[in-house]
């Protein structure tokens, strides 16, 4: 970079200062010969101006919109040349003055100064550091490329960069969570490049800059990983940016691939794992083959539609979820993994408005059995428009089989009316009551512990509900239609 003090300290110039002497270190991108008395459609800031003054008015008027419009235009100079044979022999007050008000460095340019020798200084010296910067990205180059060829070369990059760009570098998964970062960057900067990660990977682009960062995707099809690098570069950082990617994103890509035979053998487990009737000792053999530490398990199924967004579903499940088992058969999905927040939370991510059903917890020899149960929740799932968990769908699918959510909303209604006409409080007390004791099956102790009340206050409110309602209590029927109300008022978001 160069300043308006370099152009001034090069005594082959000559150059004068007028006014501005606080302002000299402003960059100077180029310099422009213009004698126009409105420039500024023609500038694009850090310009070092040089005018005659030909056509400019030397009054205050006319001089003070000229620099008012150099200011705006971002000009880092403005140099009058003065000589026997052109307008003026000193510097105009008004053009001072003006300059001054505005803030821009003025300068002279004395008789034996062609504009034209300003000029080629000025690009020349621009050009012998453009040349400097890119002698040292090639040595920059060279020491990432050879540190490119080690055991690690990921962290070994990041720490190259480091010792040689200020320029931050943070890499996060296909998921967006971090994998690493150039060493000393500070965390609230790793925290704001995540979060560019995370925008880059919502709008699904290649390239994208977000905020002070720009966001480099790596994968054609599926995203294997987010390269975030300060937007912020010089020369020769921006010429060495383009390696780092390029370096770094080959070695997640080949890391990619290194995995994908280990991906497969897991697939096939996960295939021996869902056949019905495996034995209980053969599942645990092939469930520590592959990692799978946990005694338990939720399998899910996920209904793509078609094959090629199984596939992109699949890879994506893979690159966030490390420890789980996928399986991809058609345009069906199946996973195996032990925590079912973890599991229903990258379903949402990745599988959002596809058929999802979920299957309960079970030990490894018993994956056919939560397979079957996610399976069967698939048709729930779409009526709902969301994931369906095994518990909850027996009771969901046979709300869901009275037909829409009007007629259940009806049965509903119709169920509860007695105790909806009460006193707000005594409805809800009611309501509270009935919905505790019937989860305990009508266990008095059980239903009075839960609710913090003595049995006979339970037993109080249950006979005045069986009155209301007109349902006997000791009937099973009675009792599940009681039942199926309550839960009719949650389960397809109906309120109580």
């Amino acid at each position: 970079m160069i300043t308006v003090a370099d152009v001034v300290a090069d005594t082959t110039l000559n150059l004068q200062v007028v006014t501005g002497g606080d302002h000299l270190d402003r960059e100077v991108t180029s310099a422009h010969v213009s004698e126009l008395t409105s420039p500024g459609d023609w500038l694009r800031g850090g310009e070092l101006l040089m005018t005659v003054g030909l056509l400019l008015p030397m009054n205050p008027v006319d001089c003070q919109r000229y620099l008012a419009e150099c200011a705006q235009a971002g000009v880092s100079a403005v140099a009058l040349g003065l000589g026997h044979d052109l307008p003026y022999q000193d510097c105009p007050e008004p053009l001072r003055i003006a300059a001054e008000q505005f803030e821009v460095p003025l300068l002279t340019v004395p008789d034996e100064t062609p504009f034209i020798a300003i000029t080629k200084w000025v690009f020349d010296v621009i050009a012998r550091q453009e040349h400097h910067e890119l002698q040292a990205a090639i040595e920059i180059n060279k020491k990432l490329t050879g540190v490119a060829t080690r055991s690690a070369p990921l962290p070994a990059l990041l720490a190259a960069w480091s010792t040689t760009s200020d320029t931050p570098c943070v890499v996060c998964d296909g998921a967006g969570q971090l994998i690493a970062a150039t060493p000393g960057t500070p965390a609230s900067v790793v925290e704001q490049a995540v979060e560019a990660a995370g925008m880059a990977r919502a709008a699904g682009t290649e390239w994208s800059m977000r905020g002070e960062f720009e966001v480099h995707t790596v994968g054609a099809r599926v995203p294997s990983a987010y390269i975030v690098l300060g937007a912020a570069m010089d020369t020769r950082t921006r010429a060495s940016s383009t390696v780092l990617v390029a370096l770094a994103a080959l070695d997640i890509e080949r890391r990619h691939l290194a995995g994908r035979a280990e991906r497969q053998r897991r697939s096939q487990v996960f295939a021996q794992l869902l056949r019905p009737g495996i034995k209980a000792e053969r599942a645990r053999h092939l469930a520590a083959d592959v990692g799978l530490a946990a005694g338990q398990c939720h399998v899910a199924v996920v209904d793509a539609g078609d094959a090629d967004r199984a596939e992109s579903l699949m890879l994506q499940l893979e690159a966030s979820l490390p420890d789980a088992l996928v399986l991809m058969r058609g345009d069906v999905v199946e996973i195996a993994h032990p925590e079912l927040a973890v599991l229903t939370e990258r379903l949402k991510t990745y599988a959002p408005g596809l058929r999802t059903g979920v299957g309960s917890s079970v030990g490894f020899d018993a994956f056919a059995l939560s397979a079957m149960q996610a399976r069967s929740l698939l048709p729930v799932s779409a009526r709902l428009g969301r994931i369906v968990t095994a518990n909850e769908g027996e009771t969901v699918s046979l709300l869901l089989s009275m037909g829409s959510a009007d007629a259940v909303r009806g049965f509903s209604d119709a169920v509860l009316a007695p105790l909806d006409q009460l006193d707000p409080n005594e409805r809800l007390e009611l309501l509270r009551t009935l919905d505790q004791w019937l989860t305990v099956n009508g266990a008095w102790d059980q239903a009075a512990a839960r609710l913090s009340l003595h049995r006979n206050t339970v037993r109080n409110r249950i006979e005045r509900i069986a009155r209301l309602t007109g349902r006997r209590m000791d009937d099973g029927d009675d009792r599940m239609g009681l039942w199926l109300a309550l839960k009719a008022r949650t389960a397809l978001g109906l309120t109580s």
